[in-house]
């Protein structure tokens, strides 16, 4: 008879329903957990205590030129990518594993594979134990080499327009400068041009002018002499420079009769220097006022013209 070998007998025993929930969670959230892992938009690093990568994500491979699952990245140690210049940062994942400080934020460069430049912002903590004790770290990375492009790039248009409203800035100044010594020197010319006015009517006109005044001239002939002298003293004085520039609404003839007005010259003896009638002369006296703004204005004309000498 045929030996038949007894089937092996399985534990057929169900499982509790409540274990199999938690099972089955447990392994849900693994799969959640691997899943947000390898697809997160940001580079992920699980390394130990000596600084070495046990675990890398898809994003953080990229980043620094490897191919995903590349063994050769997982040799690397991060401060061995750093930029020579960014080795204090080194200081900060000291102080993390000697307990000085929980976690830190820097932003830093660092160099792929293939020797380009980039940046980053680097978040990095520890994960420990239900005790306290440091287990591994936890390296979160972000490429920013866009952002601080463009701050390179602000900054260096915010540089370039400083530069040129400094650059404007001393043109405006200087220009200003030229300007004032244009200006001065125009005004020293016209006190010297003023001078030399004065003393060639003080020696040329005035003393011909009283010659000619005592020569036994008749009345007519003496007012109209006057007149003349009096004109040539207005010409060489400020106050006919004066009297054109804020008198610029009167005739030519309303300022003969201001000036004369000035002088103290009644109206008669004002119309027979102009030879012009008494009517003529107060006509004109009366337009005067109006454009000085003294038609209603009880103010004496002649002390009002002198004033504004």
């Amino acid at each position: 008879m045929k030996d038949q070998t007894e089937p092996e007998k399985r534990d057929s025993t169900p499982m509790d329903p409540a274990q199999a929930d938690q099972q089955l969670d447990l392994v849900q959230s693994e799969a959640r957990f691997r899943l947000t892992f390898e697809q997160a938009p940001v580079g992920i690093i699980h390394g130990d205590l000596a600084g070495r990568i046990r675990l890398a994500n898809r994003r953080i491979s990229e980043l620094f030129g490897y191919e995903p699952d590349d063994p050769e990245f997982l040799k690397l140690r991060l401060w061995e990518c750093t930029h020579p210049d960014d080795y204090w940062t080194v200081e900060r994942f000291k102080k993390l594993l000697t307990g000085e400080i929980d976690d830190y934020t820097v932003e830093k460069r660092y160099f792929r594979r293939n020797g380009e430049l980039w940046w980053a912002s680097v978040r990095c903590c520890l994960a420990r134990d239900a005790q306290g004790n440091p287990r591994h770290f936890i390296v979160i990375v972000e490429d920013i080499s866009q952002r601080k492009l463009a701050e390179s790039e602000l900054k260096k248009a915010h540089e370039d327009l400083e530069a040129k409203v400094a650059e404007r800035t001393a043109e405006l100044e200087a220009a200003n400068t030229a300007l004032k010594v244009m200006l001065n020197h125009r005004a020293e010319e016209k006190k010297e041009l003023e001078a030399k006015v004065n003393a060639s009517v003080a020696q040329l006109v005035t003393p011909f002018m009283e010659r000619l005044l005592a020569s036994g001239l008749s009345p007519d002939q003496r007012a109209l002499a006057e007149a003349v002298r009096s004109g040539v003293n207005e010409i060489a004085s400020p106050f006919a420079r004066r009297l054109s520039s804020k008198l610029v609404g009167l005739t030519p003839k309303e300022l003969e009769v201001a000036r004369l007005v000035r002088e103290g010259k009644g109206s008669s003896e004002i119309a027979q220097v102009l030879a012009i009638s008494e009517n003529a002369v107060a006509f004109h006296r009366q337009n005067i006022r109006a454009k000085l703004g003294l038609k209603k204005k009880r103010l004496n004309l002649c002390t009002y013209l002198r004033q504004m000498a």
